[in-house]
């Protein structure tokens, strides 16, 4: 997950590093004089932080803890057959001991199969919910900063050497975020009042 915390760094900061860019060279083309106002904000603190990010989050911990389960079956009956050759593999006939070979192997490529699938399948949901999220953020952003006069807003990363706390706008960006993007469950407690539907994601 971490990984791909980093991906969505990543892409929200080119995606806004080229919108104010053009903003900031629009207004220095128009002849404009305008004292740059600058801010940063960590996505990954934002995407963690929100109630819709939250659910997510929870929704796929779920998921996969939901898929894990037939995986798990597999795996403790592979570890049980190999046992059994084992401990028996000097007692057995030649026939009996191919045959149970032959079911070592293939169950061996059942739980292969299986866990490239879910790996698959976790890959396809973590990717979607990213982007809808990721999208979504950088609405937020980018609304935030044209209302408030902002030239440039960058992505905080280990990479930045420093960023005064001043500029820190990601706990306005995740209560915005909250206000546009209002859920009614999170882990159980009501994030938002139950009269408020949440949005399609």
């Amino acid at each position: 997950m971490n990984k791909s915390f980093v991906v969505l760094t990543a892409v929200l900061m080119l995606v806004s590093g080229g919108l104010y860019a053009v903003q900031a060279t629009q207004d220095a083309a128009a002849g404009q004089e305008v004292e740059t106002k600058i801010g940063f904000v960590n996505t990954t603190v934002v995407l963690q932080s929100v109630a819709e990010g939250k659910k997510g989050l929870a929704e796929m911990e779920q998921y996969v803890a939901s898929q894990r389960r037939p995986l798990d079956e597999k795996n403790s009956e592979l570890q049980t057959l190999q046992s059994q050759y084992s401990s028996q593999a000097r007692m057995l006939n030649p026939d009996t001991a191919a045959e149970m070979q032959r079911t070592i192997s293939e169950k061996e490529r059942q739980l292969r199969r299986l866990q490239e699938d879910l790996e698959l399948a976790v890959n396809a949901r973590q990717d979607q919910f990213l982007v809808s999220m990721s999208e979504k953020i950088q609405g937020v952003i980018t609304e935030f900063a044209e209302q408030n006069g902002y030239g440039a807003v960058f992505m905080q990363s280990p990479q930045l050497p420093f960023a005064a706390p001043a500029l820190d706008i990601t706990e306005t960006i995740t209560r915005l975020y909250d206000e546009k993007y209002p859920v009614t469950d999170v882990g159980g407690a009501a994030a938002q009042p139950p009269a408020q539907s949440p949005p399609n994601p």
